[in-house]
């Protein structure tokens, strides 16, 4: 892989013309080197208007982000819009309709029309002002591209984000568009490297050019930066402790080997290497003294929970801590050199309950099942993340599928927490859970849910999804009055907290998600009285033998005075009820955290009820994935 601009340096025809190659064409050749002059000024040209065009992207989120808060201002005023602020509303509602939907392959259509923008910003620089009298002249230009996209993609990898103040779009949100820059700038580093080796190769100097010190350098790069991309691509799915091992390794000798490849202070493509290095050094060592800072007489208990999940309840609370929110926890005492991120769904204390996989959070689970309530050393590194001010609406519909309720407890418990007595909202709370045993993860969540003094405004709903073999095996009405099952239209949950993108720790592989199951309802109670009785509900697994039938019978006996339904949750039906429930002067918070399935209905529900004559409503997905 030589460098956007090495040719200058290293004296060999990295440039040159249709005649490329010729001795009159040679180093020594003024005519040579102001060829490399003007490529060089052109390419830098280029990178203005490409660094420009990122500029003005992130100035569109920036202005759309303060343009949505000023809509806000508008909706809830007591005043009456006016012919200026009637249509300023509805057409920010018409665009958030759109911009929502989910459509294939992105989690959005706002996610697809930013991708497809962001590359057509790299096609046009990758092209502009490039000589075709050469194909070296395009080698040069997609090293230039590979660096700029090296620095954007560490930009939005900062855990510390000047975006997440600009934009209210933390490092996890900023995760898709990662994941593209690098991917993005992997195809122009071997674009870059292919074509060079090609060119040197027709010279019949490809031998001589990388055994020079600088080539060697350019190689190691290449290879480094190919191990970033195939464990991000492939390993972080099956070993994650592996993969991130190899990311961030990788990642030190690449950025390290490609300043060696270009090692002129004074040089465009040098200052830019710098500059990612240094944005991700800088990050790191904020990371760092955070931890540092909080491990100071710091400690955690940990408690096993049902099912392999475990309660980690923090001595000190973070500044800023609030439920909803995550953090990177350093317990040493499972591992020395990770930290790991999961949700607060407590503020004080500061709590977090994770499910037990593969790697640390197993290592995790068996640590308190074999030291019950034990205290360890521990820090963390955060809080991180954003999400509306659920106190900003009237009505909040949380739903959540499995682990997803993390962050839905936490911003329930977070409204709970600064309710008054004037205050006037509803919450809507959803949770699927495939076993009974989950339920009792956030047991004491739940009470607080039904004990508060705003209990009344709470409604609470829950749903276990695994029920017996075979709907034939099912009990009929009379036979288990405790179950009911609902119509559903979500995927299977899937049992993980919500994770980050690339480059931050986490446990789980990408869930599969099957298809939608319905199940037929199993008798009716009356829900004003199931609503206060305690329900102790015996879910019975069953199966079909060849000789007859067979049941093998377990039960758990978990006591909650919330309606427990059987089967999955119509999140589709809940949402349009709780919206169009609502009146037009009002604001609706849809948060949702669950598997892809679960999200993608919420999603284009949502969108669908933005309507400009009805309540204002907000959308806020936490997605499972990286």
């Amino acid at each position: 892989m030589a460098g956007p601009s090495s040719s200058t340096t290293t004296g060999g025809g990295h440039g040159g013309t249709a005649a490329a190659g010729q001795a009159s064409h040679g180093p020594s050749n003024p005519a040579y080197y102001a060829m490399f002059a003007a490529r060089q000024k052109m390419s830098e040209q280029a990178m203005r208007y490409y660094a420009a065009g990122i500029c003005g992207l992130i100035a569109v989120f920036v202005l759309f982000h303060w343009t949505r808060l000023l809509v806000v201002r508008l909706e809830r005023s007591k005043k009456p819009l006016g012919m200026f602020g009637r249509p300023f509303v509805a057409g920010s509602r018409l665009t958030r309709n759109l911009l929502v939907r989910k459509v294939p392959g992105f989690s959005s259509a706002g996610h697809a029309i930013l991708v497809t923008v962001y590359l057509a910003l790299n096609l046009m620089a990758m092209f502009l002002y490039v000589e075709t009298n050469s194909m070296s002249n395009f080698a040069a230009r997609f090293g230039w591209m590979a660096l700029a996209n090296l620095a954007f993609l560490v930009f939005l990898a900062l855990k510390n984000t000047p975006l997440a103040f600009l934009t209210a779009y933390s490092y996890e949100r900023l995760n898709c568009l990662h994941q593209i820059a690098g991917y993005t700038m992997f195809v122009q580093m071997v674009l870059h490297g292919a074509i060079y080796t090609a060119f040197f190769n027709s010279q019949g100097r490809l031998l001589t050019k990388y055994a020079e010190p600088g080539e060697i350098a350019a190689i190691i790069a290449g290879f480094a930066f190919l191990s970033v991309v195939f464990a991000a691509a492939i390993l972080r799915r099956f070993w994650y402790e592996l993969f991130y091992a190899t990311h961030i390794t990788c990642w030190i000798v690449g950025i390290v080997a490609t300043g060696f490849h270009q090692t002129e202070f004074t040089k465009p493509a040098y200052i830019i290497t710098l500059l990612a290095a240094s944005m991700w050094v800088t990050d790191r060592m904020i990371r760092m003294s955070r931890v540092l800072y909080n491990s100071v007489n710091n400690e955690a208990a940990l408690y096993p929970l049902p099912n392999g999940g475990t309660k980690v309840v923090l001595k000190k609370v973070p500044a800023r801590a609030e439920p909803g929110k995550h953090c990177f926890i350093w317990l040493p005492a499972i591992r020395k050199l990770e930290t790991h991120p999961f949700t607060i769904h407590r503020g004080s204390p500061v709590e977090f309950t994770v499910k037990a996989q593969n790697g640390f959070t197993r290592d995790l689970h068996n640590y308190a099942v074999a030291n019950p309530g034990a205290s360890v050393k521990a820090s963390v590194d955060g809080p991180y993340g954003t999400f509306p001010d659920p106190m900003e609406f009237d009505k909040i519909v949380l739903i959540a599928g499995g682990g997803g309720a993390t962050f839905t407890f936490g911003l329930a418990v977070n409204v709970l927490e600064r309710m008054t007595e004037e205050t006037h909202k509803n919450i809507v709370f959803i949770w699927a859970v495939q076993k009974h045993e989950n339920l009792s993860w956030f047991k004491e969540q739940l009470d607080l849910l039904r004990t508060h003094a705003h209990s009344t405004k709470v409604n609470v709903s829950l749903y276990v999804t695994r029920s017996p073999s075979s709907t034939s095996d099912l009990p009929s009405d009379g036979q288990n009055p405790l179950l009911q099952s609902r119509s559903s239209s979500s995927d299977n949950e899937v049992t993980s907290p919500p994770l980050s993108p690339v480059d931050t720790d986490t446990e789980k592989n990408e869930p599969r998600i099957s298809a939608p199951a319905h199940r037929r309802p199993l008798g009716d109670k009356d829900p004003e009285k199931e609503m206060h009785e305690a329900i102790e509900t015996h879910v019975e697994h069953r199966s079909n033998r060849s000789s007859g039938k067979e049941i093998a019978t377990s039960t758990s006996a978990h006591r909650f005075e919330h309606p427990i339904k059987e089967g999955r949750p119509d999140a589709a039906s809940l949402i349009r009820a709780a919206v169009n429930s609502t009146p037009s002067n009002q604001r609706v918070l849809v948060a949702a955290c669950g598997p892809h399935g679960l999200m993608r209905v919420v999603r284009d529900t949502t969108a669908r009820l933005i309507q400009g004559d009805g309540p204002g409503v907000e959308l806020h997905c936490e997605q499972f994935g990286w």
